[in-house]
């Protein structure tokens, strides 16, 4: 309930949570602004807002209310904006400052600021570095604590979103759960505060200022409250992920082969061909033609990217025909075709030739492109986000590609002068210019899917989940516990469908002659499976047990596409994890359940697996993918007692579908 008229400061008023209990504190408003060097609440008479008006307005399934206050001394009008989409108790929130006259600078824009019930705070790990395996055991791990009073917690990023940590946190303070996030895939900041009002929530953007004679629009924000755990949090979100985020746009966990592990840039039309022969005789739905089509590409050795970057020239002696050739052919086997780019960075030998990048439109950090090979584009320049634009947009018409992986392996926050920024919002600017390019392409192509990758998963956040349609998680997809282990934190915020991974080799489990090639394939298959090796290596054997396991995947994956996936047991680890890992799935009103049963350690041979968010008076039939149908009970009976799952001799993983007849 929103405090909003002429006669008095705005204000929240209550929010109550689905147990009806107040969980925000204090009546004040959420969010401030920092003009001139001064913080004002929005909406405070005193602070100088005078209020203007409220419209609200429907769009398919969410309704919008936009209050619009003005502040006469520095001629602007700030709006706030509140979004809901049926079925989540979710809301979306930003604020618009527009000048009425000349400009406004506007700094450390706020997504939200709330006193809320205390709790357990609940947080997730990002990446924690993309090439360290030092650092493989803290990525994507769910953290929690619970603050003393006047102790803080601080987390964000000084680059892009999840590079530390996931834009992401939830307070539990049962019965109830409170879930909030920030919606950007650059530096933020959160800073959560225990005070004698509760818990002080304050997130947006870490220091910066920023400028313009146009309307500036902050980082959208999300916040909710469920009745539950997390459990009820990540359903929650998943719903106003797929309606209110996505628009109703669905997630396709399609099995995808990629060629970047098996062969790197030393790729050819010949390669790809024989390839795509026996990838699509294990199954494979989609195709994708990694880094190394164009000119310049695997000079410098076998994994060089970088040569040639930003000429988007294709390379006609190793691809004679095109890659469109290669589309036909895709399509002719049954599969669609994507093909990677990294539009944000070229190389440095490529600049200022006709057609090509400009130098000016470069991004730098105190003077220097961060590389002596390659740089930034700065997506802060109209003219680099519309060369950029065009770039792409040729490309997919000459290929007719289903698929595109967008990467972005570097970032610096540019500071460069003479740019359309200042010195503090460099970042600010580019990851506006990104949405606006990726805005434009799903306007231009809805039906094309779009892969979020940077360096693995520095930028996985709700806001790329708007514009793109699966998330590379982690460069390091071996072994299989750590792609649990990552699968298991992840999945706390996104759609499992969203999450990719890949079965590939690795010196710890090499596929060749595998001890488990179940364990491989299933320990990805809660997320969207990904195949990324030379097919042509294996027996007739093992191709055949892979093209049974890719089997399995589609006959469980329903379960996957608007599910919200839990975790039953600890987070997967090599050290220290629990002795079985169990993720359950649970697809949208819950009609199937799948149950990911991983044995860690061979001491304990068996698991009795409590599936969660049955109805308790339905009868569900329960099965095996290995042994067959285990019977009927009710879903009273199945939460409380639970499926016993025993040691194999067979494979390590498990899989349990339970479906509510």
């Amino acid at each position: 309930m929103l405090g909003l008229d002429a006669r008095r400061d705005f204000e929240i008023v209550r929010a109550t949570s689905p147990s009806d209990r107040l969980w925000v504190t204090g009546g004040l408003p959420d969010t401030f602004l920092r003009i001139g060097g001064q913080t004002l609440l929005f909406g405070s008479r005193s602070a100088g807002f005078v209020y203007h008006e409220v419209t609200t307005s429907t769009t398919g399934q969410t309704v919008q209310l936009d209050a619009a206050f003005d502040l006469p001394a520095s001629r602007i009008r700030v709006t706030r904006h509140y979004a809901a989409t049926s079925g989540s108790p979710t809301f979306e929130t930003w604020t618009t400052i527009t000048p009425l006259a000349g400009t406004v600078t506007v700094s450390d824009l706020n997504a939200f600021k709330l006193a809320l019930v205390p709790g357990t705070i609940h947080w997730l790990n990002g990446l924690q570095g993309d090439n360290s395996d030092n650092q493989i055991e803290s990525a994507f791990t769910l953290r929690q604590q619970e603050l003393d009073m006047d102790e803080r917690l601080t987390l964000g990023a000084n680059g892009r979103s999840s590079e530390q940590t996931v834009p992401w946190i939830a307070i539990d303070s049962g019965p109830d759960i409170f879930y909030a996030g920030l919606m950007w895939s650059g530096a933020w900041s959160l800073e959560a505060q225990r005070t004698n009002l509760g818990i002080e929530l304050t997130l947006g953007l870490p220091a910066m200022s920023t400028g313009s004679d146009h309307a500036i629009e902050g980082p959208h924000a999300f916040f909710g409250v469920a009745r539950g755990d997390l459990r009820a949090a990540s359903s929650a979100v998943r719903t106003f992920v797929m309606a209110g985020v996505r628009g109703g746009r669905p997630l396709n966990a399609l099995v995808t082969y990629n060629t970047w592990f098996a062969y790197g840039a030393r790729i050819d039309a010949d390669r790809i061909r024989e390839e795509m022969d026996g990838a699509a005789a294990l199954g494979t739905e989609l195709f994708v033609v990694d880094a190394g089509w164009y000119v310049g590409a695997g000079r410098e050795g076998v994994f060089d990217f970088a040569s040639g970057l930003g000429g988007w020239e294709v390379d006609t002696e190793r691809f004679p025909e095109g890659l469109r050739a290669l589309t036909d052919y895709a399509h002719e086997r049954g599969m669609k075709l994507g093909i990677w780019v990294e539009p944000e960075r070229v190389a440095l030998s490529t600049i200022n030739r006709s057609g090509l990048a400009q130098e000016s439109w470069l991004a730098k950090n105190g003077g220097s492109y961060g590389s002596a090979e390659t740089a930034q584009v700065c997506f802060a320049s109209p003219q680099a986000r519309q060369w950029v634009l065009a770039q792409v947009t040729r490309l997919i018409d000459e290929v007719a590609p289903d698929y595109l992986k967008w990467d972005n392996n570097f970032w610096i926050n540019c500071d460069r002068s003479g740019h359309t920024h200042g010195q503090s919002d460099g970042n600010f600017s580019h990851v506006t210019g990104l949405y606006d390019v990726l805005a434009q392409l799903r306007a231009r192509y809805p039906d094309l899917l779009i892969e979020n990758v940077s360096g693995g998963g520095n930028r996985l956040d709700l806001g790329m989940m708007r514009y793109s349609d699966v998330g590379w998680m982690d460069d390091r997809s071996a072994p299989s516990v750590h792609v649990r282990h990552i699968l298991g934190g992840l999945s706390a915020i996104f759609p499992p469908a969203y999450l990719l991974s890949f079965v590939m080799d690795h010196e710890a489990e090499p596929l060749l002659e595998g001890s488990d090639l179940p364990l491989y394939f299933r320990s990805r298959s809660t997320g969207v499976l990904g195949l990324c090796f030379r097919t042509g290596q294996f027996s007739d054997d093992d191709r055949a047990q892979m093209a049974s396991e890719i089997e399995i995947y589609k006959s469980t994956r329903e379960a996957l596409g608007p599910a919200a996936a839990t975790l039953l047991t600890p987070q997967a680890a090599a050290q220290g994890g629990p002795s079985w890992d169990v993720l359950q799935s649970r697809s949208a009103g819950g009609r199937t359940i799948v149950l990911s049963a991983i044995q860690w350690n061979e001491a304990q041979d068996e698991v009795t697996v409590k599936p969660q968010g049955l109805r308790r008076r339905s009868t569900y039939t329960v099965r095996s993918v290995d042994v067959g149908d285990l019977g009927t009970a009710t879903g009273a009976e199945l939460m409380a007692d639970g499926v016993t799952v025993v040691q194999s001799p067979n494979s390590a993983a498990h899989i349990i579908v339970i479906r509510r007849q």
